[in-house]
């Protein structure tokens, strides 16, 4: 049997050719276009259909072909992404893009249709946003109500593949939680939710739970893929918990850090209780019963790249590296404090006010200074939400991190440093498609458990000891003290 792992990722698509042993035979991938339009962010969803075939068809091609095997499509990726189709599964108008911003009335709506609190204990989400679906609905609803009345399905953008590849309306439940349309604990629709948004209750796709075989793929999608003795799909999970499983970090007391544009951070709860005064995100697991934590922060890697363009004159990231290793061992005056808000609100804190700023700036600082300070700051952001995420002082032990970010071994140590945690960086560049590959393998019995593929062609990893101090606390408490000061009240 062979797995071909897609990632539909917010950046690029990407295929990923396994074989049994979780040995790569291939990798492809190709960027996302998307239409832009001040707060609107759309794309066509059948060039996304189009896309995703050729790029298997591409892996097949590099790997001497499939031909005699079986294989098995395995979908990860973005969750939030909104994808309305008539009955015959063509989009009726183009797609909703997490990242589309129009519908800031609508999600201030659903708060006050439901209250924030009451909302979180059902949702899992601790606020409504124009990220959901659930906001997008309403929009529509209330500018386009000719494409809701067109509606036979209503999908997120793992769902609606599925549907072209064959034919079946099916959701996915850990991707559940990032609609506003979902009970999490009861694990069904939350009826009222859908009612608000104008949504007919039959036009939601049938929910199975991670890593489920919907089965094969159509006779008009296996004419076009390369020649094979089967094509089966299966429905995979979110790719920040596949992401888990591909770095060997699905299990409890480990937390796993996406250190990408957006900062996030999961972790398998054990005996994990609803508590609403903890506004962490919470979601349906891998397997039956089990609770995944989830937050991210928009002020990640984002806020680096933009002190790099702008701030370093786009100096590339090895020179980076250098200038920061040789700052850290010369005699330097202390750096200022940064508080990466550039995006505004960011958990733990959710302070509406709160924006980017250097604190204890002076002449003696130059553009390293300030360089080190973004990167320090962004590891404070971090230690802010491990703590807020595992409030129990031995909860976590350790951090798993992936993403760009993690390829500074300088960032990865002080990142250590001020959490006081080891920091453990797999050399594994599609830790998300692994971890789909993972599931598909064992959906089909090949493994007997998740746990099985950390002896298949495990990366290796790289281990950043914590060497904290004193001076990291201080340095911390500046950090806590100037963001009470400026934004708490």
């Amino acid at each position: 049997m062979l797995v071909s792992s897609v990632d539909l990722g917010t950046t690029n698509l990407k295929v990923v050719l396994y074989d049994e042993q979780l040995r790569v035979l291939a990798s492809r991938s190709q960027p996302m276009r998307y239409d832009r339009r001040g707060d609107q962010v759309e794309f066509d969803p059948s060039t996304l259909t189009e896309s995703v075939l050729t790029l298997i068809a591409a892996c097949a091609s590099d790997a001497g072909g499939t031909d005699g095997h079986d294989v098995v499509i395995v979908l990860t990726g973005q969750a939030e992404t909104l994808v309305v189709t008539d009955g015959h599964g063509t989009a009726v108008r183009p797609a909703l893009s997490w990242l589309d911003e129009r519908a800031a009335a609508e999600a201030a709506e659903l708060e006050t249709a439901f209250g924030a609190d009451e909302a979180f204990a059902i949702t899992g989400e601790p606020f409504p946003s124009t990220t959901w679906p659930a906001a997008k609905l309403a929009w529509l609803r209330r500018h386009e109500p000719a494409s809701l009345d067109a509606a036979a399905h209503v999908l997120m953008i793992k769902d609606y593949l599925v549907l072209q590849l064959t034919g079946q309306a099916v959701g996915e439940v850990t991707t559940r939680g990032f609609t506003y349309l979902w009970d999490v604990r009861r694990g069904a629709y939350w009826d009222a939710a859908v009612q608000h948004c104008g949504v007919r209750r039959e036009t939601l796709p049938d929910v199975v739970p991670a890593g489920t075989d919907v089965g094969p793929v159509t006779a008009d999608v296996a004419a076009r893929l390369p020649a094979a003795r089967s094509y089966r799909v299966n429905a995979g999970a979110l790719d920040h918990f596949c992401a888990m499983v591909g770095t060997g970090s699905y299990t409890a007391g480990t937390v796993s850090e996406s250190a990408g544009t957006v900062l996030s951070l999961s972790m398998l709860a054990d005996d994990w209780s609803f508590d609403a005064a903890r506004k962490v995100s919470f979601h349906a697991g891998l397997r039956p019963g089990e609770t995944i934590l989830f937050n991210g922060a928009d002020s990640g890697g984002v806020a680096l790249e933009w002190f790099r363009r702008e701030g370093l004159a786009g100096m590339d990231w090895t020179e980076l590296e250098e200038g920061l290793a040789r700052r850290a061992s010369a005699s330097r005056p202390p750096a200022p404090v940064f508080l990466p808000y550039l995006t505004g609100v960011a958990p733990p804190d959710f302070l509406t006010s709160a924006r980017g700023a250097f604190l204890g700036l002076d002449l003696s600082h130059d553009r390293l200074d300030m360089a080190f300070a973004v990167e320090e700051g962004l590891a404070h952001l971090l230690k802010r939400n491990v703590d807020y995420l595992t409030p129990g002082a031995d909860d976590v032990d350790a951090i798993v991190s992936t993403g760009g970010g993690a390829a500074s071994s300088f960032w990865s140590q002080l990142k250590a440093d001020v959490c006081d945690l080891d920091v453990i960086v797999p050399d594994e560049r599609e830790a998300t498609c692994r971890g789909a590959a993972v599931l598909a393998l064992v959906a089909s019995g090949t493994l007997s458990s998740l746990a099985d593929a950390d002896a298949l062609a495990r990366p290796p990893v790289t281990r950043f000891a914590t060497a904290h101090t004193e001076t990291h606390d201080h340095r911390y408490r500046l950090f806590e003290d100037y963001l009470d000061r400026l934004y708490s009240h």
